[in-house]
């Protein structure tokens, strides 16, 4: 009997944790990739180092560090009841490895990291997070050597406002009304009262085919001075069987401010996949046209293998040409008075949890 009592004492102990967490979820999640990629140029007077590197994410021509998918994190969801859960999330980004221009390891808290609310209202967090704007994750090419932001097929991070990139002291809200659903954002600069920038997006659900546009306007965040910050974007999404086509269109007018010099433009991006059991095959084309400054052309190759849904390898090649070109490639640094063009050629894999 003495035992029985003691049994059902242990076993009492240890369920009431778990019935005291029956209403909220801790998921643990992550991703790692590395891949190996030959750089080589031309146009650039020999200055560029061609050979192998590895590195995470980077592009044609640029073999660093970041950008890439590398992350790990917490999720957590509280079930408040009457259909409302609250939220939580931190995500860590990291690197694989140095080349001498990014860190290696933890990074610091460089994604996600905020509190919300969801419930039949929609879903309202604050917190540190992506813009409204990004949509960065309609490449397929996302987080490879041959993805189209930052090397003329897409706008990159844009000091947080761009496809990728991702915003301090922010507050979203979401929600779907049939076909339609949309984000809205506020960001506010704490150094000065009533300076915010604001981000939205509208997508339609026209199955098969999602059509979206989003617009973001950064004048008045961390940067009192900038009379025109905006960027505007128009994108279509569409699936049939085995086929899947991407397209975009970016205007863009901005003042010396939060994401570098002045800037006035277009961008166009256009990815078509076909996908043949575990196997995508991809290919990916942008132009980014700059009043009066330098123009870039970029193309993507390529092919990935699905192990499993969490397991991913892919190879391929990306060029990117861009006229008079100026700034730094891989720590030489160039006057912007010759057209230089980049070749990737490489492989890599991913994995998640």
């Amino acid at each position: 009997m003495k035992k029985q009592i003691l049994a059902v004492a242990v076993a009492g102990a240890f369920a009431i944790p778990a019935f005291a967490a029956a209403d909220s979820s801790v998921t643990l999640f992550g991703q790692l990739q590395t891949q190996i990629v030959h750089h080589s140029a031309s146009g650039d007077d020999g200055e560029f180092d061609s050979g192998f590197r590895q590195h995470d994410a980077g592009q044609a021509g640029s073999p660093t560090d970041g950008q890439g998918p590398n992350r790990i994190g917490v999720m957590v969801n509280h079930d408040l009841g009457n259909g409302m859960t609250a939220l939580a999330k931190f995500e860590n980004d990291f690197t694989t490895g140095s080349d001498g221009s990014a860190a290696s390891g933890f990074n610091g808290p460089q994604r996600d990291i905020y509190v919300g609310l969801r419930g039949d209202f929609g879903q309202i967090i604050a917190g540190r997070m992506t813009s409204s704007y990004n949509t960065a994750g309609k490449d397929p090419l996302n987080g490879t050597f041959m993805q189209a932001r930052v090397q003329g097929g897409r706008q990159g991070g844009l000091g947080g406002f761009g496809n990728g990139g991702y915003v301090d002291r922010g507050v979203r809200y979401s929600n779907s009304f049939g076909i339609v659903s949309m984000d809205v954002g506020m960001f506010l600069d704490n150094s000065q009262d009533g300076r915010a920038a604001w981000s939205g997006r509208l997508n339609f659900d026209l199955d098969p085919v999602e059509v979206y546009v989003a617009h973001v306007d950064a004048r008045r965040y961390e940067n009192s001075d900038a009379d025109t910050w905006r960027t505007t974007k128009i994108g279509a999404d569409w699936s049939a069987g085995p086929f899947r086509l991407n397209a975009e269109i970016e205007d863009f007018k901005r003042d010396a401010g939060i994401a570098g010099p002045e800037a006035e433009g277009n961008t166009y991006w256009a990815a078509g996949t076909y996908s043949m059991g575990r196997n995508d095959f991809v290919l990916s084309l942008g132009h980014t046209r700059l009043d009066d400054a330098n123009n870039s052309d970029f193309a993507a190759l390529a092919i990935k293998h699905s192990f499993s849904n969490r397991v991913m390898a892919y190879a391929g090649v990306a060029y990117n040409s861009t006229d008079d070109a100026g700034g730094n490639f891989d720590g030489e640094s160039y006057d912007g008075s010759s057209d230089l063009r980049f070749t990737g050629v490489g492989a890599g894999m991913r994995v998640s949890f």
